[in-house]
C-alpha cells in the first residue's frame, strides 16, 4: 500500500509534521496489551483519507476511502494533482486481524494504477502488513512496518453497521452508510472506485467520488461524475459490458 506517485506538489511539512508528530503520541492499540476486541473495535467502521506520509516524511496527498469491517478491509484512493487524469491510484482488500504491532493485515488483491508508467497496471498479488493502529475520536492513524514506516491518516465516516460486503473473484463491492467501494482486478485488468449511491430495485446510480479503471495498457480515471450500474446480488453490471460476479466469501482471517 506504499506507492510513489509523479506529478504533484510537495507541500511544505513543519505544520504536518507538528500535527502527526501529536497524533503519534496517542497510545497504541495493540492486541497483545488490551486484547483482541480493542483494536478491532478501534479500526472498525468507515474512514475517509486525510493524509498519507511516507516514511521519510513526505505528504503525498490523496482522496480516498478506507473500509473495515468485521475482519475485512476494503481501500480505494487516487493522489491528489493535476492533471488528474496523471495520478495514480491504489487499491487493495482482504483480511485483517489482531497481532503483531496491532493488527495484521493481507491485501489481496494489492492494485496500482499508474497512467505515466511504462507498466500501468500492476497487480502485486498477496502482501502481509503490520500496522501500529492509533484511534482519538473520529480520527485513526495507521502505520506500516509495524509503526516504523508509512502513516496513513482518516476521518471517520460511519460505523459500518450497515456493512455488505460482497466478495467477487479478484476483490469486493461493498456497500456501506451510503457509499459504494470497489474493488476488483489482476495483472490484466482492473476497475477500481467509490462514492455514493441511490439504489432502486436492482438499478445503482453511483455518484462517482473517485474511479480508476485499466485494460492493462491504459488507465482511465473519473471523478464527480455518475455511473449506472445494475446489481441483484449475484452479479454487478457495469457501463461497457463489465460483468463482476459475486462469489463464495473465505474466511476473514487465517
Amino acid at each position: 500500500m506504499k506507492k510513489r506517485r509523479g506529478h504533484r506538489q510537495t507541500p511544505t511539512l513543519p505544520a504536518l509534521c507538528l500535527a502527526l508528530f501529536a497524533c503519534l503520541l496517542q497510545p497504541a492499540v495493540r492486541a497483545a496489551d488490551d486484547g483482541t476486541e480493542s483494536v478491532m473495535q478501534a479500526v472498525e467502521g468507515l474512514w475517509a483519507y486525510t493524509d498519507l506520509v511516507t516514511r521519510d516524511g513526505q505528504s503525498l496527498p490523496l482522496t480516498g476511502i478506507f473500509l473495515f469491517k468485521d475482519g475485512t478491509f476494503v481501500q480505494q484512493s487516487i493522489f491528489n494533482g493535476e492533471p488528474f487524469e496523471a495520478q495514480g491510484a491504489m487499491a487493495h482488500a482482504g483480511p485483517y486481524w489482531p497481532g503483531g504491532a496491532g493488527l495484521r493485515m493481507t491485501s489481496d488483491p494489492t492494485l496500482s494504477l499508474d497512467p505515466g508508467s511504462e507498466t500501468p497496471l500492476t497487480s502485486i498479488g498477496v502482501l502481509e502488513h503490520d500496522i501500529a493502529v492509533r484511534r482519538d475520536g473520529g480520527e485513526l492513524v495507521i502505520q506500516f512496518g509495524g509503526g516504523t514506516s508509512t502513516v496513513q491518516t482518516f476521518r471517520r465516516l460511519g460505523d459500518a453497521a450497515d456493512a455488505a460486503l460482497y466478495p467477487l473473484e479478484d476483490g469486493v463491492f461493498a456497500l456501506v452508510d451510503g457509499y459504494f467501494i470497489l474493488v476488483s482486478g489482476n495483472a490484466q485488468h482492473a476497475v477500481t472506485g467509490y462514492g455514493s449511491y441511490e439504489r432502486d430495485g436492482d438499478a445503482l446510480t453511483l455518484a462517482i467520488t473517485r474511479w480508476a479503471e485499466s485494460d492493462g495498457e491504459q488507465v482511465t480515471n473519473r471523478r464527480n461524475t455518475t455511473l449506472v450500474a445494475t446489481f441483484d446480488g449475484a452479479t454487478l453490471a457495469l457501463p461497457g459490458g463489465q460483468r463482476l460476479a459475486v462469489v463464495a466469501a473465505e474466511a476473514a482471517a487465517p
